[in-house]
């Protein structure tokens, strides 16, 4: 599995679901990729708590393309948590990197698909939708992009607002990707509420919970509590599931406009 998430209004809780998806995977191999342009490394920084030195970036890659070096230049840059098989790839250093990354994206995004093939799950946090330095390039491989928003009308809005950029992006590529939303709990509004306007189906809903702070800042939680998180059970038992069973059901995006339109391309 390649899943891609990316937002379309800012502090959805991209970052923090990517990580909690890759530490809750059940695949036996997972590399969580930082690729949000806007650079630094919310894993290291956060759930980390910044305590560990490292020179391991995206932009060590750049060079390793050029000379055609990529695939073991990435084993070189991943960090492993500590008694898992979960690896991360550190995001830029800062925004001004992105840049540099136009000629690596494409590669990047080929490689990880095969190793998604290879029975790997494949985590990318995108950042926003049409933000500059985006790594469309490398995410129009993956097996679906999700959405991650909450369901407020700014929310909401902003995410009406970018899906039709988002659908020409994935029609003009061909991109084989599913597209849907993961939801940041359900309120205002309920998934069927959200599906019905955006025209997107919901992948699963992630309660909206305090809880995320384990992910998000390395929160340490007490057994009590860890047994009783709607939010963490979600995680450990059907948000993968639901993924799964989303790409499996559900074609490339531009192939389902297609098909709503009667259009025989």
């Amino acid at each position: 599995m390649y899943l891609a998430l990316i937002s379309a209004s800012g502090a959805p809780g991209v970052s923090t679901t990517a990580l909690a998806l890759a530490l809750n995977s059940p695949s036996n191999n997972t590399l969580l990729v930082e690729a949000d342009p806007i650079g630094s490394s919310p894993v290291l920084a956060g759930y980390l708590l910044g305590g560990r030195y490292h020179d391991k970036s995206l932009i060590n890659l750049v060079d390793a393309n050029r000379h055609g070096r990529l695939k073991s230049a990435l084993a070189a840059e991943v960090i492993t948590f500590p008694d898992t098989t979960v690896s991360v790839l550190p995001g830029l250093l800062h925004s001004a990197q992105a840049d540099a990354m136009r000629g690596v994206w494409s590669s990047l995004g080929i490689h990880l698909a095969g190793l998604a093939v290879d029975d790997a799950n494949v985590i990318v946090d995108a950042g926003r939708i049409g933000q500059h330095g985006s790594p469309m390039e490398m995410i129009v491989n993956s097996t679906t992009i999700a959405i991650v928003t909450r369901t407020t009308r700014p929310a909401l809005a902003a995410l009406r607002a970018s899906i039709n950029g988002l659908r020409q992006q994935l029609s003009a590529t061909q991109s084989t990707a599913s597209l849907g939303l993961i939801l940041i709990g359900e309120s205002p509004y309920n998934a069927d509420e959200v599906a019905k306007v955006t025209g997107l189906d919901v992948i699963a809903v992630i309660p909206d919970s305090k809880d995320a702070k384990v992910f998000s800042d390395g929160e340490v939680l007490t057994k009590w509590r860890r047994r009783r998180s709607l939010y963490l059970r979600a995680l450990h038992r059907t948000t993968w599931p639901k993924i799964e069973k989303f790409a499996a059901t559900h074609q490339a995006d531009w192939k389902s406009s297609l098909a709503m339109t009667g259009d025989r391309r």
